[in-house]
């Protein structure tokens, strides 16, 4: 019996009228979100992009869809509302494997003007956020039929544009003194092999990751997406390490999530599996404490206690460190390059980019 899912093809009168749509549209843009990655179509994806000077977002499950340093790359600040607004500002909109859902519209505040396009293999998910064409169909099929039916159409404002929206994000993001954070994300890119998968857990470091990390690769960066799956990312760190032991893979907690998965610890040290767990330590629910303080001037059973993780990791033959922001770069590559699990803890207290939902 072929275990093999079927493929989804689309109807042709639809993808012609959805080329016919992105190839007149004056300010065509693009959402693409996890089925683009799931269905292998991020080269698909940036043939069209470039074939129509049309703009492209990820959204948190869709990174690595599309090159983040691309000139037509919006990267995936969807939580911020220059993004919103220049989403809100196309005429025609293609949304390609996302269903449009409350991390992928800024918690439900996008309102688009313009006519929007959705593909997705998921049939619950079209129109089922905002009225649109929509095409039931996979991800890299659908894009390869508007590959040979959209017109080439040239826009020398594109790019320029897109150069704009991200100068007025990193101009917000600056304005809210959070180099610590922004620091350790990128000691976290410099350390980790392009081709390393990375899984975060729910916790502060992993939502600035979703906006403000480049993957590099597509299916490169997995995370929990807002599910409340807190515990998620060793346990599935681990997963990916059993299936391909032939890269280091990290796996990125807080303290509150890191002890829904201690026991783990001995499966890692068991089979000596490649994962290096990055546990951000700052004393409890960090978001909770943010978001309680923010509402009620002060947080409720969010601080925890909790273990000395170095010395628990290492009670199961796990090498274990301390780190700090100014040397997690350096220690982060000497434990992914060594064979085997490892655990670096990082006391830090991070904060969120306030935000604009509200």
């Amino acid at each position: 019996m072929d275990a093999t899912p079927r493929e989804l093809p689309p109807r042709p009168e639809l993808t012609a009228v959805a080329a016919h749509l992105l190839s007149t549209a004056a300010r065509p843009a693009v959402i693409a979100g996890g089925g683009v990655v799931r269905s292998d179509a991020s080269g698909k994806l940036l043939a069209l992009a470039e074939k129509l000077d049309a703009p492209v977002v990820t959204t948190f499950g869709g990174k690595g869809a599309f090159p983040w340093t691309h000139p037509l790359s919006l990267q995936s600040w969807l939580e911020d509302r220059h993004t919103t607004d220049f989403l809100e500002d196309a005429d025609v909109l293609l949304v390609v494997g996302s269903g449009l859902g409350e991390l992928s519209s800024n918690y439900h505040t996008f309102e688009p003007r313009g006519r929007i396009v959705q593909i997705d293999a998921d049939l619950g998910k079209l129109e089922s956020n905002h009225p649109a064409l929509g095409i039931h169909a996979d991800a890299r099929l659908a894009l390869s039929a508007l590959l040979e039916t959209v017109e080439d159409r040239e826009d020398g404002t594109a790019r320029e544009r897109v150069s704009e929206v991200l100068a007025k994000v990193r101009e917000r993001i600056a304005s809210q003194d959070l180099s610590l954070e922004q620091q350790l994300l990128a000691s976290v890119r410099e350390a980790l092999p392009d081709a390393s998968p990375s899984f975060w857990d729910m916790t502060i470091l992993a939502y600035w990751a979703w906006s403000a990390f480049d993957p590099r690769h597509p299916n490169t960066m997995h995370s929990a997406q807002g599910a409340g799956g807190l515990g998620y990312g060793f346990p599935a760190a681990l997963g990916a390490a059993a299936a391909d032991p032939t890269r280091p893979v990290l796996a990125v907690s807080g303290d509150g999530g890191a002890m829904y998965s201690i026991a783990e610890l001995a499966t890692a040290r068991q089979h000596s599996l490649p994962v290096t767990w990055l546990i951000v330590d700052d004393g409890g629910y960090g978001i909770l404490r943010e978001y309680m303080t923010d509402a009620f001037d002060e947080a409720t059973g969010t601080e925890l206690s909790r273990p000395d993780f170095v010395a628990l990791a290492e009670s199961f033959g796990v090498p274990a460190h301390r780190t700090t922001p100014e040397t997690l770069a350096e220690d982060l590559a000497e434990s992914l390059s060594a064979p085997g699990p490892s655990v670096l803890v990082l006391p830090a207290l991070l904060r969120m980019f306030a935000p604009t939902h509200l």
